[in-house]
């Protein structure tokens, strides 16, 4: 016998909110939770403090769309804390209000039955009906070296005072006494990451070891940090200080799972400079995998790498995966995964600017593009715009890609004419990377005027066009468009 579902739906003044239940040993258990903020045009549905129907009915609609592939052709319970949606959605009643009937109608294929909950009893979705906190800032850099930073945002306000909210971390695990010797102990990989707790306890050593050789700062240049106080937080920090004692004067920790675990990191870090190290292995797409070097990071300063490797112009709120390539690329620290993926759930531009992708269709295959000889051997361009004008008179943007190698060069123009197209061409592409054998672009004039023939005559271009209003022939090229364009999106209100 199918389980019948529970769905709670909830609206506010800002966004709507549901969560799909269903009831198993004797208790109702979530399947999923869902919110959506509400548009300009939802939000003046609302004209008076009394208006919230449709809203609310509008939630319902929402929520029902949003699982239905749980409820289709199944029973089920709506509930809400609107008393008005029970008469709505009654069998026989009429609403004289157009969409709202609108809105029955599409929901009367279902077989759901609608009750009406105190709001009291509905905390689990009225919360995801309102506007989520404001995510806190990375700190910046003036906030870290001001003495009299508070100590409530978790940074040190002096350099070796430790802050009551942030302690040092500790590596922790199972109990040592219990634990296998070292030889049975996996290898850590590149990715594995320790355990870390925060504790202030000093980390002890065996008699006759000596302790780590003081270092002076390191004239690394890390994310722009003070390098001095990038390194004393780092010596302040417990594990930290017993690996870099282990690395440069072989200090063993008296500790037996601290050293068992230390022992296993030794041969992926070093020392450079005085700075703690990681060695970290990074794949190719095409040709060998790399390997380089990244800092380890203490916890005052993460919020500023990941500040850094999202929110900074060149990194302009790009998603998870290219977020996590560049941190990896960057940095690292316990547990930065889970950090970075946190991060970005936090964003509110990213929550605000950005949207899941709809497949209106099957996904692209990959495909093969005939006569590929090497790089700029097919160029595809394409513009951009028009976009806000800037102070020096661009408002467009003329994009290059190379088929062969995915490059991607990127021109403000003032105008969309041939002659700005041809400077862009000369002076950007063909003066840095050669000329291209050919050219693909759609049928715009300024890439099908006498001028333009002239220039892919003169250089032996040969030119191919795209078919009339099938941009999916410059495929590439407008995909780098749609992600440029969320780049700047993410920075207007900041210009």
């Amino acid at each position: 016998m199918k389980k019948r579902f529970k769905l709670y739906v909830d609206s506010s003044r800002y966004a709507v909110g549901a969560c799909l239940m269903q009831e198993s040993e004797g208790r109702d258990r979530v399947v999923a939770y869902a919110s959506k903020l509400l548009t300009g045009s939802q939000k003046n549905w609302i004209t008076k403090q009394d208006d919230i129907s449709e809203i609310e009915c509008w939630g319902v609609v929402w929520a029902t769309r949003k699982f239905r592939c749980y409820l289709d052709k199944r029973e089920f319970d709506v509930f809400t804390d609107h008393q008005a949606l029970t008469w709505v959605f009654s069998a026989g009643n009429r609403t004289g209000n157009a969409k709202m009937a609108r809105w029955a109608m599409e929901l009367s294929n279902l077989q759901f039955k609608v009750h009406h909950k105190p709001g009291t009893t509905m905390g689990h979705v009225d919360g995801l009906s309102w506007l989520p906190m404001e995510s806190v800032d990375a700190l910046t850099m003036a906030d870290l070296l001001n003495p009299e930073h508070s100590a409530e945002n978790g940074v040190p306000s002096s350099v070796g005072e430790p802050s009551e909210t942030v302690p040092e971390p500790e590596i922790v695990g199972p109990d040592p006494g219990g634990g296998s010797d070292s030889d049975s102990e996996p290898e850590l990989e590149d990715d594995d990451e320790l355990e870390l707790e925060y504790a202030t306890e000093p980390t002890e050593v065996e008699a006759g070891e000596a302790s780590a050789t003081p270092v002076t700062p390191s004239s690394v240049d890390v994310f722009g940090l003070d390098s001095e106080l990038f390194l004393a937080e780092k010596q302040e920090v417990t594990w930290i200080r017993a690996l870099v004692a282990l690395l440069q004067d072989g200090a063993v920790p008296l500790d037996p799972f601290l050293r068992r675990r230390l022992v296993q990191m030794a041969p992926k870090h070093c020392v450079v400079n005085g700075l703690l190290m990681r060695t970290v292995h990074l794949p190719a797409n095409v040709g060998p995998a790399r390997t380089v070097t990244v800092p380890v990071v203490p916890l005052p300063f993460v919020n500023t790498v990941l500040h850094f490797c999202h929110r900074d112009l060149l990194s302009s709120h790009l998603g998870l995966t290219k977020t996590l390539e560049k941190v990896r690329c960057h940095a690292c620290w316990p547990g930065w995964r889970k950090d970075v993926a946190e991060y970005l759930r936090d964003c509110m531009k990213c929550g605000g600017g950005k949207g899941p992708r709809l497949w209106t269709s099957g996904r692209m295959q990959r495909m093969p593009v005939a006569d590929l000889t090497g790089p700029f051997s097919l160029l595809v361009v394409d513009a951009v715009g028009p976009l806000p004008e800037t102070e020096w008179g661009n408002k467009y943007i003329l994009v290059f890609v190379d088929y062969f190698s995915r490059w991607a060069e990127a021109f403000a123009v003032g105008a969309l004419d041939s002659i700005c197209f041809v400077d862009a061409m000369v002076n950007g592409v063909v003066s840095r990377h050669g000329v291209p054998s050919r050219l693909l672009s759609d049928n715009g004039r300024n890439f099908t005027s006498d001028v333009a023939k002239s220039f892919y005559q003169t250089l032996g271009i040969k030119k191919l066009f795209g078919a009339a209003y099938h941009p999916q022939t410059q495929g590439l090229v407008e995909r780098f468009n749609g992600t440029l364009i969320g780049m700047l999106r993410m920075h207007v209100d900041e210009a």
